[in-house]
């Protein structure tokens, strides 16, 4: 009786395959796209002084009513292009056996890497302290690092909301920095109600249940990661907001002519697919895609986004 490796020939297997992709990113959700017509042009941003200033506003029977006024300034935006292309042989379309799929994968491909490029844009500009007035910033370091000896990471974060101009319905978290907040013992104690279950969290702190302990609408963790050593060096996978945290206020639904948010993404072309077809490339030609959009990722309102730097060690 012939052995069993002898009666099967190895091939390719249709219902399998195995592919890595990046961990949940959250670009949209803290800098929400606008779309515009033109590739740069201004918007005009109103005193914010215009919406909090107290007038006299008493009249007599026969007076005029005191007369107020109010003003706005211009800013800009100028987006930048933002492309990456694949040439797919045809050979390599032909030859391909299920479950690849060989111009459907290099179109995937280059989306994730666009949307890589894109968190790590965000994150740039969320993560770097100068983007922050001087009373929207704090940097922890040593003890006072969460887990440290003199952590006081509940006065933190409600530092971080309250600091907000617009108070902050959004909390976000660098894995690293979450991973250590949501076992801290004054984070379990303060979330703790006879009706939590325990063992669905398995004692951990829950998103949810820190976004009702501190009353936002929202916790976001940005657990994406990205190459950070030089390419021909030995790979070093790095997470793309490090170990930071922080509160913002995002406009829920929408984005309408006078929304105020701490950022926004304008974009003038949303993402688009080129493909076209060269019958020079090869013996059978080949399949160029390209995908590319524009953006410009800016902070339009500083003072309603506080930063919490170096948050772990």
């Amino acid at each position: 009786m012939p052995e069993p490796r002898n009666l099967h020939v190895d091939s390719i297997m249709t219902n399998f395959s195995l592919q890595y992709k990046n961990e949940e990113m959250i670009w949209q959700e803290v800098m929400p796209i606008v779309p515009v017509g033109k590739r740069s042009d201004k918007y005009m941003k109103y005193n914010k002084a215009n919406a909090f200033r107290l007038f006299d506003d008493r009249i007599g029977p026969r007076s005029m009513a005191n007369e107020i006024d109010w003003d706005v300034t211009p800013d800009n935006y100028s987006v930048k292009d933002h492309a990456l292309s694949d040439w797919v042989a045809q050979e390599e379309i032909d030859n391909a056996d299920t479950p690849l799929s060989p111009e459907r994968d290099s179109n995937d491909f280059i989306n994730m890497m666009l949307e890589v490029a894109q968190e790590k844009r965000v994150a740039d500009v969320f993560t770097t302290a100068a983007n922050y007035p001087t009373g929207n910033k704090v940097t922890l370091a040593g003890a006072t690092q969460w887990s440290g000896a003199s952590d006081n990471p509940i006065k933190d974060i409600q530092d971080a909301i309250e600091a907000c101009f617009q108070r902050a319905n959004t909390l976000w978290f660098g894995v690293d920095a979450w991973l250590a907040f949501r076992r801290l013992p004054e984070i379990l104690d303060a979330v703790k109600a006879a009706s939590r279950v325990q063992t669905n969290s398995g004692g951990l702190a829950t998103q949810s249940e820190v976004a009702a302990l501190f009353d936002v609408d929202r916790v976001l963790v940005g657990r994406a990661r990205y190459i950070s050593s030089k390419e021909g060096q030995t790979d070093t996978y790095a997470r793309i907001w490090g170990k930071h945290a922080g509160a913002l206020y995002v406009p829920p639904g929408q984005i309408g002519v006078r929304t105020i948010a701490f950022a926004k993404t304008f974009s003038e072309t949303r993402k688009l697919t080129l493909r076209s077809f060269d019958e020079k490339r090869g013996m059978k030609g080949a399949v160029y895609l390209k995908t590319g959009w524009n953006s410009d990722e800016k902070i339009v309102a500083s003072d309603i986004g506080y930063l919490i730097e170096n948050a772990v060690a």
